[in-house]
């Protein structure tokens, strides 16, 4: 299984729930279509200085590297910033990416 993460803000204008329900139809684009395993977004409640994450948190699992290969490959064909992910890319100010492997 391979987990990519992504920790987000919204930019300030970006009401927390429209925000959140773009980031849901994302999830929910790429399950129907069969290229995630399971996704899930997460609030982190923690406050700085605390935690230094950003305040939400997407986690998409792909079950190999095809069906994260799958993903990626029509994301880029369809363009970046159309559909969904378009949606969800114009509402956030700021987010970091990494990716993990189960071992």
């Amino acid at each position: 299984m391979i987990h990519y993460h992504v920790w987000f803000s919204l930019k300030p204008e970006i009401s927390e729930a429209t925000g959140l329900s773009f980031a849901r139809e994302f999830v929910a684009e790429l399950t129907t279509q069969g290229k995630l395993a399971r996704g899930i977004v997460l609030k982190n409640t923690g406050e700085a200085p605390k935690s230094r994450l950003l305040r939400y948190h997407a986690l998409f699992e792909f079950s190999d590297d095809d069906q994260m290969n799958a993903a990626f490959t029509d994301k880029r064909k369809e363009g970046i910033h159309a559909g969904p992910h378009g949606k969800l890319m114009d509402a956030v100010a700021e987010f970091r990416v990494e990716v993990f492997r189960e071992v």
